[in-house]
């Protein structure tokens, strides 16, 4: 059984209750409460809206679309939100006999898997496949506090991780993996846009602070989509300062992938300028960075250490510049790398084949 982050919540069983909602309003009356779900099979659309509400698996549990709605909601006041053990779908049963067949069935039903618009979550022990747009999607307006560990955040229609907003995500022990299995019906959305999709909806919306270790970024799809992991212009100055970190993460392709998972920067304005992204320790099946839209950007205030790369060139279109440095970078045929730098920056490198 797993630990509660609050000893002194009282521990209560869904089966009591008539329904999951059920029980998620009891344990919201007395402030709190770990809610335990036995093994089975639940068709459900929870909403959380109140602090220490703590959902745990009792062994192999599945939560599943019910209606169009978000399987689990976290709304505004879900202060605190735990969720260990369960495997989160936007399917129904039904959804699940139904192939993709290029777009022309639609098999899936909940907007989302997990939807996260408050501070404080911890998610452990999960997965999510599925759904009409995201896996799971991430929203707050300030210092978030989210935490995934030892997840499987598998396929949708649209993003299996969509960022929006909030400031302070971590990612440990897990795999994002994107394929062709599923579909929306609803103009492109047919299995996959993105990989993972850091992407602000307006200009108030703004993210910072992504730290992933030990992940596996994966693109398993043939043919459709960019399934990459993609920052798109934060809405925090000019520089899109976007202070993440990949530590002991792989970037891979399986199956009839055209190409691997790989990390691209999007400017849909005249922004031209990221900064503050570091790799360290990581393994990639292709390049580790390219550009998204079509222009040349520069990168500062970056580190690439420890890496190896598939092909030569570091990165693509996208030039490394003032405080970049890059160390011990390796390609798996023993090539010379090729860097793209700005000429007019003193970029610190160290130990790199033809440098």
């Amino acid at each position: 059984m797993p630990t509660s982050s609050d000893s002194n919540l009282k521990q209560i069983y869904v089966k009591d209750y008539r329904s999951p909602q059920a029980a998620i309003d009891y344990a919201k009356s007395i402030g709190g409460a770990r809610i335990i779900f036995p093994n089975g099979d639940y068709p459900c659309s929870l909403v959380i809206d109140s602090p220490n509400i703590e959902l745990f698996s009792d062994g192999n549990t599945i939560l599943r679309a019910k209606t169009p709605s978000t399987v689990v909601d976290v709304k505004t006041g879900g202060v605190n939100f735990v969720l260990d053990g369960f495997d989160i779908r936007g399917q129904t049963l039904r959804d699940e006999l139904t192939s993709n067949r290029n777009g022309t069935h639609k098999n899936t039903k909940a907007l989302h898997c997990i939807r996260i618009q408050e501070r404080g979550a911890r998610l452990k022990n999960f997965k999510t496949s599925g759904a009409r747009y995201d896996g799971l999607y991430l929203k707050y307006d300030g210092q978030i506090d989210f935490e995934a560990q030892d997840f499987l955040i598998g396929s949708t229609a649209r993003n299996p991780v969509t960022i929006v907003a909030g400031q302070g995500f971590r990612f440990t022990r897990g795999k994002v993996s994107i394929d062709n299995r599923f579909t929306s019906k609803q103009g492109k959305l047919i299995s996959g846009l993105y990989l993972f999709d850091c992407e602000p909806n307006n200009i108030n919306d703004k993210y910072r602070g992504i730290k992933f270790t030990n992940v596996i970024f994966e693109n398993a799809g043939t043919g459709y989509g960019n399934n990459q992991v993609i920052f798109q212009d934060t809405n925090i100055g000019n520089s899109n300062d976007l202070g993440v970190y990949f530590e002991d993460c792989q970037f891979i392709k399986a199956g009839a992938a055209t190409g691997s998972a790989y990390v691209r920067l999007k400017a849909d304005t005249k922004l031209k300028e990221f900064s503050n992204i570091h790799f360290k320790s990581t393994r990639h099946q292709f390049r580790a960075m390219a550009i998204a839209g079509g222009r040349e950007v520069l990168l500062k205030n970056s580190t690439f250490e420890n890496m190896i790369i598939d092909e030569q060139n570091l990165t693509f279109a996208i030039r490394l510049s003032t405080g970049c440095k890059v160390v011990n970078i390796k390609t798996t045929a023993n090539k010379p790398v090729k860097l793209l730098l700005d000429k007019k920056s003193n970029v610190k490198v160290i130990n790199v084949a033809g440098y």
